[in-house]
């Protein structure tokens, strides 16, 4: 009787437990590890979203994730390809170039001023002063309806996108010159095209809105002739994100004023633009710690804003001992 007892006992616990090993299969879910298993290092925990957006306030350099955040923002800009026949210009270059262009412009306005204050008037007989003032004023006529006078401004903006997106927002002095119009047989350039075509010292740079439509159009332009052409690396969008207005508005001025040169300048000096490549990670880096705000480190806008509210606080490498030196957080 005991022994009967005793295997009915057995019987029941060996039910009740192949029963919940078929029901959860707990035990053959797991997967077992050994020691000299590698693929133990690809397991990863669970990351909480809730904590997705926050970052850390010890400046570490250099990290994995600042270079993960560039890659993604290269990818996010740019378009390389290796079969590219054109060249490419930097937004930085460009500003670089219309900034120095507008204050040598100013400089020999000022110039000029100065040497008609202290010029003195050529003294002219009163009968042939009628004369002369119709001269020079025909010589006036001539040079402004002239042709094929060469143009002042050492670039030119070509905008490749349609006319309405043009007018929506450009780039400042740019001109508009639709890529449909290269279709044409006849009158395929305008006359901004004509003035600056392989000329020695001014070049041409094309642009769209995300580098879709203006690598076709700078190829093009290159089969046809044009060795000074060059296409904006980012297009406007990076323009946009980066610097915004008054870079970017809805102005048809050819010309800058001296209040949208000042702001472009500061923000040129406050800004590091992600670089074409990979290769140039270390200089961009070199340069985005040199700037004194910390907002520059990760150089896409959402993580920007992100940074400047976590920078308000004192982080512990901001916090200063009793010889008033900053406390390193690794001592």
């Amino acid at each position: 009787i005991i022994i009967t007892k005793w295997l009915q006992c057995l019987s029941k616990r060996m039910h009740s437990r192949k029963f919940l090993v078929q029901d959860s299969n707990t035990i053959n879910r797991l997967k077992k590890f050994s020691v000299s298993d590698r693929e133990i290092l690809d397991k990863r925990t669970k990351t909480n979203p809730r904590y997705t957006t926050v970052r850390a306030r010890t400046d570490t350099g250099f990290n994995t994730q600042r270079r993960q955040e560039l890659e993604h923002e290269i990818r996010k800009y740019y378009k390389v390809r290796n079969d590219e026949v054109f060249r490419r210009i930097s937004l930085a270059d460009l500003l670089q170039l219309m900034v120095a262009h507008s204050e040598r412009v100013d400089a020999a306005v000022c110039a000029d001023r100065d040497a008609e204050g202290d010029s003195v008037e050529m003294q002219v007989p009163l009968k042939y002063r009628d004369e002369v003032e119709c001269i020079i004023h025909q010589m006036d006529n001539v040079k402004i309806t002239s042709k094929t006078r060469s143009p002042e401004c050492p670039y030119v903006i070509i905008d490749v996108r349609p006319q309405n997106e043009y007018l929506t927002s450009h780039l400042a002095t740019a001109v508009n010159h639709p890529h449909s119009r290269l279709s044409r047989a006849v009158g395929w350039e305008c006359a901004e095209l004509l003035a600056y075509k392989n000329h020695p010292e001014f070049i041409i740079v094309a642009y769209d809105e995300g580098e879709d439509l203006a690598p076709e159009v700078v190829a093009t332009l290159q089969h046809r002739g044009y060795n000074n052409i060059f296409m904006l690396s980012g297009g406007l969008h990076l323009a946009r994100d980066k610097f915004g207005f008054p870079l970017v508005s809805d102005d048809s001025a050819l010309t800058l004023r001296p209040q949208v040169i000042s702001a472009i300048s500061q923000q040129l000096s406050d800004t590091v633009l992600p670089p074409l490549s990979m290769a140039d990670a270390s200089e961009w880096w070199a340069a985005a710690s040199k700037l004194p705000n910390a907002t520059t480190t990760p150089t896409d806008s959402g993580f920007t804003n992100i940074t400047r509210s976590v920078g308000q606080h004192t982080s512990r490498s901001q916090v200063k001992g009793k010889d008033g030196q900053p406390v390193r957080p690794w001592r």
